[in-house]
């Protein structure tokens, strides 16, 4: 499954148990994500975001719609100006 834009994970293990990852920038070998609830950005090099993915660290939940998906990039835009 080709990871896209939208796409919401549930971190099932590791330093972001609890947390969901919406995917927010694809770049080149990078996955920018927000991480919800906690709101801060996290990049993960493509990598290590298949890794966890084949191996149950991440799980697929859903694709999110566009008007929540317009805040989750919102937030993601606000924090990454912000450590500028």
């Amino acid at each position: 499954m080709k990871i896209k834009r939208r796409d919401l994970f549930a971190v099932q293990a590791g330093d972001y148990v609890g947390q969901m990852f919406a995917v927010v920038d694809l770049t080149k070998g990078l996955v920018g994500c927000l991480s919800v609830p906690s709101m801060q950005n996290v990049n993960v090099t493509q990598e290590k975001f298949d890794f966890g993915r084949n191996n149950d660290i991440i799980e697929y939940v859903e694709t999110l719609t566009t008007d929540v998906f317009q805040v989750i990039h919102a937030q993601y835009t606000k924090n990454a100006n912000s450590n500028n």
